[in-house]
């Protein structure tokens, strides 16, 4: 037992993630990981009310949850990740935290970001955060539900 999933979905806890996620990997808490949430009391209350009842809900800024997660707070509980960006998992590889891979479900279309896949629009920004990743070895796969193929877009990211 410990980190069970790393996803990014810009929706953060939401339907697929209460209805499907938690469920299929038995998650025990989900650890919210950016640096903008951490400071937002109205977002972090919103995040908290979303959360399933038998599930906790951490929000770390990336330099804490970095240490937490090298110190192994995800000892003997079944952990979800979740980012509504690489950058944030970014900073946490940078810091030292190994992630083999991070699963990518919906990120919402914004200004010059380009069409990757049918609910993934990527941003410069973003798209320069996802090679860095692969740089540091870390995998990107493509999943929106458990019961969906798990499509490694590894290569194609980094064709991008």
């Amino acid at each position: 037992m410990a980190i069970v999933e790393v996803r990014i979905d810009d929706r953060l806890i939401h339907g697929q993630v209460c209805g499907f996620w938690i469920p299929h990997f038995n998650v025990e808490r989900i650890a919210i990981v950016d640096d903008l949430i951490v400071k937002d009391d109205a977002r972090k209350t919103a995040l908290k009310f979303g959360c399933p009842a038998k599930c906790k809900l951490s929000i770390f800024g990336t330099e804490s949850a970095t240490e937490k997660f090298l110190k192994g707070i995800d000892d003997g509980i079944n952990v979800m990740i979740l980012c509504n960006r690489p950058q944030p998992l970014l900073r946490m590889v940078e810091g030292g935290y190994k992630i083999k891979g991070i699963t990518v479900g919906n990120m919402s279309t914004k200004q010059d970001a380009i069409s990757f896949k049918k609910t993934v629009f990527i941003s410069p920004e973003e798209l320069a955060d996802f090679k860095k990743l692969i740089e540091h070895g870390v995998k990107i796969y493509s999943q929106m539900v458990p019961n969906e193929a798990r499509e490694d877009v590894t290569q194609a990211i980094r064709k991008l």
